[in-house]
Order: structure tokens, then sequence, then C-alpha cells
């Protein structure tokens, strides 16, 4: 059986204490393995019930317990306990209801799970010849994608950087500069930020400041030899915690690492970034997908170092679904239109990869009954 509750991003306590008694405080249900998946609510308590007014009843018989439905749920009548369902006796008032005597609790062991995670960063030219809104305030000037993309960063790492080992590639790599050749696609091979603990200050430090110009923030979107260089340093860690990829990006990939020339470099999407994205995957490594005002349009056909008739969103999209972990809804991948929304997708994010399942040994008779103790903290 698995419990599934709300993260505690701070939490570096090891023990629940789980109490059999209370009222109703999850909802269950059984996945396809037939674990039974409690979710806890730690601010609602969870009742069903017909509209005020409405009832039913179904008598099984002259001896046999009657069920009424009413405002405040399905009620069972009874005259003895071997007429309530598995788990409930025949109370005082005739009803079927949780046997208030049969309480239990178990304290479990719960083993610290700290996820490593490589933020893998656009950091082509157009990041910062395009602006965009920072704050949904038209009376405000608009910021660079990059501005957006540090100050987020600069979020997430101080909100979270207690909660998992960090790590980042910046594609290109500060190496890059924005002309129409192969050093416009320098990618380091390995992350300029391994991943390790407690490390948003030097992630930051290794970032080209949010005010960066052009003399700075350059160079194309070699995206898959960005992921290559994450996935290759993720796979040689080894110490069993889960492993993801957030790929970061504001359009199409480009700098094709097999191109023969200029023209297939910048012109021609990177077919082989899906195939990547999808090998990780196989191999343990979710890649999250974040679009920076991905329009659902395909490109021109014109030399411009962008990939020709090409729609970033379509594949984004398919990246998002390879990688493992698609956002909910039509869209799998997590497009932001402005700095609001990039945060919110990267909070998400942060908070998704944080582990929230517990197994229970044993399980639980009544899991709706469930109450999860934390600290000094009930659920």
């Amino acid at each position: 059986m698995k419990t599934t509750t709300y993260c505690l991003s701070t939490l570096t306590a090891a023990a629940l204490c789980l109490v059999g008694c209370g009222e109703p405080a999850a909802t269950s249900e059984t996945d396809d393995s037939g674990d039974t998946l409690v979710t806890i609510n730690p601010t609602t308590t969870a009742t069903t019930g017909a509209t005020e007014g409405e009832s039913e009843s179904d008598t099984s018989g002259s001896g046999g317990a009657s069920e009424t439905s009413g405002s405040t749920g399905d009620v069972i009548e009874c005259e003895v306990d071997e007429e309530c369902p598995n788990g409930k006796v025949c109370t005082d008032a005739k009803e079927c209801d949780f046997d208030p005597d049969d309480c239990g609790e178990a304290i479990i062991d719960l083993p610290v799970m700290t996820p490593n995670v490589v933020l893998v960063l656009d950091k082509s030219r157009s990041m910062v010849s395009n602006a965009w809104d920072s704050d949904a305030d038209p009376n405000t000037p608009d910021v660079t994608r990059w501005f957006s993309l540090y100050s987020v960063v600069e979020l997430i790492t101080a909100t979270f950087d207690s909660s998992m080992n960090l790590g980042m590639v910046l594609y290109p790599s500060a190496a890059a500069i924005s002309e129409y050749t192969i050093n416009a696609c320098l990618v380091e091979a390995t992350p300029e930020v391994g991943v390790a603990a407690q490390n948003g200050g030097a992630i930051l430090a290794t970032m080209p400041p949010a005010n960066a110009t052009d003399a700075q923030i350059s160079g194309g979107t070699p995206a898959r030899a960005g992921v290559i260089s994450a996935y290759t340093h993720l796979l040689g860690i080894a110490d069993g915690m889960p492993k993801f990829v957030v790929l970061v990006t504001d359009g199409a990939a480009n700098c094709s690492l097999e191109a023969a020339d200029e023209t297939q470099r910048f012109e021609i999407y990177d077919e082989a970034l899906l195939t990547e994205v999808a090998e990780a995957k196989a191999q343990g490594i979710m890649t999250f997908v974040v679009g920076i005002d991905i329009a659902d349009v395909e490109s021109e056909v014109k030399n411009d170092g962008n990939p020709d008739g090409t729609n970033a969103f379509q594949k984004l999209n398919e990246l998002a679904l390879a990688g493992g972990v698609p956002k909910d809804g039509d869209t799998a991948f997590y497009n932001s239109l402005n700095q609001i929304e990039l945060q919110e997708a990267l909070t998400s994010i942060s908070e998704e990869v944080l582990p929230c399942e517990i197994p229970l040994d044993p399980v639980p008779d009544f899991p709706d009954w469930v109450e999860v103790k934390v600290g000094d903290g009930k659920y």
C-alpha cells in the first residue's frame, strides 16, 4: 500500500506516526497493481451525500440492514453487528459506523529522498533580443527573457536549495558567440555546475547576470548537446536518488552534431534531441520541458539562424511526452508567456520532483480514517 501526502519541502525528519482513528481525512483508490493509494488532504475533510432534501433507502429484507442516503452521507441502519459491512459495528443508535475501539498506530521511518536535478538553461541570443512582460502591469517596462529566467532561478534555488541537489548546464556555453559558425553551438561536456547539495549560490554565480546583454547571452540553440551533458553527469551519480532534467528553451533546437554545413547546422531542426530525451527516460532520468513564449505556428523558411518550417510548440510537446513527466492538459510542456507564468511553471516542477509516496506496512484496515503526524503537525 502507498500513501500519497503533500510534499513538505523543508522536511528533514524521518518519522511519521499513523493513527487509525479520527474523522475521515483521506480519499482512497486502487491502482492497476492492486495497491491502495490514500491521498491525504490536510485542509479539508471529504464528505459525500445527496443534495439536501433527497433521500433513498434500500432494504435487503425484514431481517437485514437498510441503507439511507441523506445530506450527511450514507447511513446503514442495523440491529446487530453482523448486518454491517466489514470493519463497522452496529452502534446504540442502530446505525453501522466505524468502531472507535478498533484503533492502532504505527511509527514509520521515512527515508529522506533528495532528488538530483539539473537545470538545462537556454542562453541563446534570442533570450536577450526579445523582451516580454514581467509582472502583468502595463505601466512597467518589459524585461528580457533572460532577466526573467535569472530571477525565477534565483527564487527557485532560494526556496528548494535544501530539498534537492541542483546542477546547471548552459546551452550554448559562455564561450559561444553569435556568428554563423559552429562557434555559436559550443556546450561544455560537463555541467557548468555539477549536482550537489546547497548549490543555489554556485548556480547564480555562474549564470550571466539578470541584466546581461548580447555580449554575454549569445549563440544558437544546441539543446541536444545541453541535455547530453546533463544526462551523462546524472548517470554517473550512483546515490539511488531520483534524477531529473529541467530543459528550459525559447525556441526550436538547432546546432545538430551531425551537420555537414552551416545551413544544416542552423536552418534545420535537430530531430535527434527527441531520441536523447526518450533514451534518458529509459535509463531512469525524467525530463521536464519549459517553453518561454512559444507560439503554435510554423516558422518561416529563410536564412535567419532558426530552423525552417518548424513548429516549436509541437516539437516541445513531443519532447515533454518523451521525457516522461508531461504537464496535465492538452499542452504537454510548461509554456510560459510572461515571467509570472515562468515562475509558476518552475515552482510546480520543483514541487513535483520532491517524493510524496510513502509505502505503508502493514496496510491500514481503514485508509479513509488514517491520520498522519509529522512532528507536531497532524494531517
